[in-house]
C-alpha cells in the first residue's frame, strides 16, 4: 500500500512542480517588477520634490533680492539727483517714498521666504545690514523733502552711500549662495531622476510580462519628470548666464567714466546679447526732441538703421516698454519697419525717468528675436541707462560746482584754473576788468529781483558777444573779469565795445533799470603772473570809474597812476582827505 501511494504522491509533486515554479518564478518577477517599481517611484517622488524646492525654497528668493538690490540703487540715483538739484524736491520726494515701499515689500517678502524651514541661516548679517540701510534713508528724509542742504546732510549722504554698499554686498552675496544651492538641487534632482529612469528600465526588463502595465505608467512619469528637469535645468542655466553677464557687465560699466567708452561697451554687451543680428542705440539729443544714433554693433553695420527721428514718433519709446515686431510686412508693424524686410525687437531706454533713448535689434523677416535676447536686451539696456544717469548727474554736479549759481559763467576758481592752461600752453591773452556801473542803485530802487536779472542780462551779452574759446567769469557781486586768448588789446577793446553796444540794446529788450559797465583792460605781457595783470586791469577799471564810468580804459603798464575819483555828493560832505586816505576809501568802492 505504501509502494502504490508513493508513485501517486510523486506524480501529484511531478505535475505541480512545474506550475509551482512557473508560479514561483513569476511571483519573483513581480515582487522584482513592485520592487523596481516602488524604487523608481520613491526616486521619482524625490525628485519632484526637489524641483519644487527649486522653485519654492530658492527660485522664489532671486526676486525679491533683485527689488532690493535695484530700489538701494535707484534711491542712490534720487539723492544725487536731490544733491544736484536737477529735478523738482516734490518729485524727488514723490520718488523716495515710492523707493521706500516697495523696498519695504520687498524685503518683508524676503523675510518670509528666509524663515521658511531650510532657509535659516542664509544671510545672518542681512537684518542688520538693511536696518542700518533705512536708518541712513531716515537720515535723509528732512533734505529729501526739501530742507536746506547742510553739512550734516553731507555726512548722512555718506553715511547712508556706505549702508547702500555693505547692504548690496550682503545682498549679493546671498544672491550667489542662492545660486549655489540651486545648482546643488538643481544636481540633485537630476541623479534622483536618472536613478529613477535606471530603477524603472531595469524592473521593465526583468518584469516585463507580468508588469509591463505598471512599467510603461511609471517610466511615462519619469519621462515627464525628466522633460521638466531639462525644462528647470535650462531655465536654471539661462538665469545663472544673464545674472553672470549682468554682473559683468555691470563691473565693466563701473570703470568707464565717460559716455563714449560707454556706447563702445554697450556695442560689444549687444553683440553678445543678441549674436549675429545688427544692433543700435538711438539717443535723444539735449531738447529730447531729436534722435541720433550713438552705436551700432560689428555685425552688418553698413545696413541702414532705424529712420525714426523723435522718442514721440518710436511706439516703444513713447509707450515706454519693449516691443517685438515678426514681420515689417504685417499690419500692425512699426511704421518705420516698412519695406526693410526684417524683424525687429525695440527696447526702450530711460535716464532718471525719462524715456531718451532706444534700442533695435533686427533679423530675418519671420525671425523676430527669442525671449532670451529680449531679455538679454533688456539687461543692456537698464544698465546702460543707469550708468548713464549717473554720469551725466557727476557732470552736471561738477558743472554746477564749476559754474556762478546765479549767472552760470565761470567762479573765480574755475577762472583761474582755466588760466593756469593757457600759461601751461605759453598763451598769450588780454584780461578785462567790469564792473556794472551805479549796481547799488539799481538796488536800492528796483530791488534786489531787477538787481539779480540785470546780471543775468550782462552775463548773457557777454556770452552772445565773445568767442567760444574766450573766458568770462564773475568775480563776486557785480564785478566780471574776461580772459580773451590770442586776443591783443586792441582787437580786445573792439569785442568789449561791442558788449556795451549789445548791453545797451538788451536794456531795452529786457525791460530793465538803465545802466552801464565801465572796463579796465590789460594784457598778459605787461606782468608775470595771472594776479598781477588782474590787478593792473582793476586799476584801469579804477580809471574809468574816475573818468566818469560807462568807457574803457587800458591799462599802460605797471607805472599807470590812478586818476583820482570824480567827487560824489558823499565826497563834498566828507571834510578834505589825504590822496592816501581817499585812495584807500575808493579802492573797495567801484561803484
Amino acid at each position: 500500500m505504501s509502494n502504490g501511494s508513493n508513485p501517486t504522491a510523486r506524480d501529484h509533486w511531478r505535475w505541480y512542480s512545474p506550475h509551482r515554479a512557473i508560479v514561483l518564478l513569476g511571483t519573483v518577477l513581480t515582487l522584482v517588477a513592485m520592487a523596481g517599481g516602488i524604487l523608481g517611484v520613491v526616486n521619482s517622488s524625490r525628485a519632484e520634490q526637489l524641483n519644487a524646492r527649486l522653485t519654492d525654497q530658492y527660485l522664489v528668493l532671486l526676486s525679491p533680492v533683485r527689488q532690493i538690490r535695484a530700489s538701494a540703487s535707484e534711491f542712490q540715483v534720487l539723492a544725487e539727483e536731490a544733491f544736484n538739484k536737477t529735478v523738482p524736491a516734490n518729485e524727488v520726494l514723490t520718488g523716495a517714498v515710492s523707493n521706500s515701499i516697495a523696498l519695504n515689500k520687498a524685503y518683508i517678502a524676503l523675510q518670509h521666504l528666509l524663515a521658511l524651514p531650510g532657509n535659516e541661516g542664509l544671510s545672518p548679517q542681512l537684518a542688520s545690514r538693511m536696518a542700518a540701510f533705512t536708518a541712513s534713508q531716515a537720515g535723509l528724509s528732512a533734505f529729501l523733502a526739501g530742507e536746506p542742504q547742510t553739512s550734516q546732510t553731507a555726512h548722512a549722504a555718506a553715511v547712508e552711500s556706505a549702508a547702500e554698499a555693505k547692504l548690496d554686498t550682503t545682498l549679493a552675496s546671498l544672491q550667489a549662495t542662492i545660486t549655489d544651492r540651486l545648482d546643488q538641487t538643481a544636481d540633485q534632482a537630476a541623479a534622483a531622476a536618472n536613478d529613477a529612469r535606471v530603477d524603472l528600465l531595469w524592473s521593465l526588463g526583468i518584469g516585463i510580462a507580468f508588469a509591463s502595465i505598471v512599467t510603461s505608467g511609471l517610466a511615462v512619469h519619469a519621462l515627464r519628470v525628466e522633460r521638466e528637469q531639462s525644462r528647470r535645468e535650462a531655465v536654471q542655466s539661462e538665469l545663472a548666464h544673464r545674472i553672470a553677464f549682468e554682473a559683468s557687465l555691470q563691473t565693466a560699466l563701473e570703470m568707464s567714466k565717460a559716455e563714449a567708452s560707454v556706447f563702445d561697451l554697450v556695442a560689444e554687451a549687444l553683440s553678445q546679447a543678441a549674436p549675429g543680428m545688427r544692433s543700435e542705440l538711438l539717443l535723444a539729443d539735449s531738447s529730447t526732441a531729436n534722435f541720433r544714433q550713438v552705436l551700432v554693433s560689428t555685425a552688418q553695420a553698413d545696413d541702414a538703421g532705424c529712420g525714426v527721428m523723435s522718442p514721440d514718433d518710436c511706439p516703444a519709446a513713447s509707450r515706454a516698454r519693449a516691443m517685438v515686431f515678426p514681420s515689417s510686412a504685417a499690419l500692425d508693424a512699426c511704421p518705420n519697419l516698412r519695406g526693410r524686410g526684417c524683424s525687429a525687437l525695440c527696447v526702450p531706454m530711460s535716464i532718471s525717468g525719462n524715456s531718451m533713448g532706444v534700442f533695435h535689434v533686427t533679423s530675418d523677416d519671420g525671425s523676430p528675436p527669442s525671449d532670451t535676447i529680449q531679455a538679454n536686451v533688456e539687461v543692456v539696456a537698464r544698465r546702460a541707462s543707469e550708468r548713464l544717469a549717473m554720469l551725466r548727474a557727476f557732470e552736471f554736479s561738477q558743472t554746477q560746482a564749476n559754474s556762478d549759481s546765479l549767472t552760470g559763467l565761470m567762479t573765480r576758481r574755475s577762472l583761474e584754473s582755466a588760466v593756469r592752461k593757457l600759461h601751461e600752453t605759453g598763451t598769450p591773452y588780454s584780461v578785462a576788468y567790469g564792473d556794472l556801473d551805479h549796481f547799488k542803485d539799481v538796488n536800492d530802487e528796483f530791488g534786489h529781483a531787477a538787481g539779480d536779472r540785470a546780471l543775468r542780462t550782462f552775463a548773457q551779452v557777454l556770452r552772445d558777444s565773445l568767442r567760444p574759446a574766450d573766458i568770462p567769469g564773475r568775480y563776486g557781486g557785480e564785478e566780471f573779469v574776461i580772459v580773451l586768448p590770442d586776443c591783443p588789446i586792441d582787437e580786445a577793446r573792439q569785442v568789449l565795445e561791442r558788449v556795451r553796444e549789445r548791453m545797451a540794446d538788451r536794456i531795452v529788450l529786457a525791460e530793465l533799470p538803465v545802466f552801464t559797465v565801465s572796463f579796465g583792460l590789460a594784457a598778459s605781457d605787461q606782468a608775470g603772473d595771472f594776479d598781477h595783470v588782474v590787478s593792473l586791469a582793476d586799476t584801469a577799471l579804477l580809471n574809468a570809474k574816475a573818468a566818469g564810468r560807462d568807457r574803457i580804459v587800458v591799462s599802460t603798464g605797471p607805472d599807470m597812476p590812478a586818476a583820482p575819483p570824480v567827487r560824489t555828493e558823499l565826497d563834498q560832505a566828507l571834510p578834505p582827505l589825504g590822496d592816501a586816505d581817499r585812495a584807500a576809501f575808493w579802492e573797495p568802492h567801484h561803484n
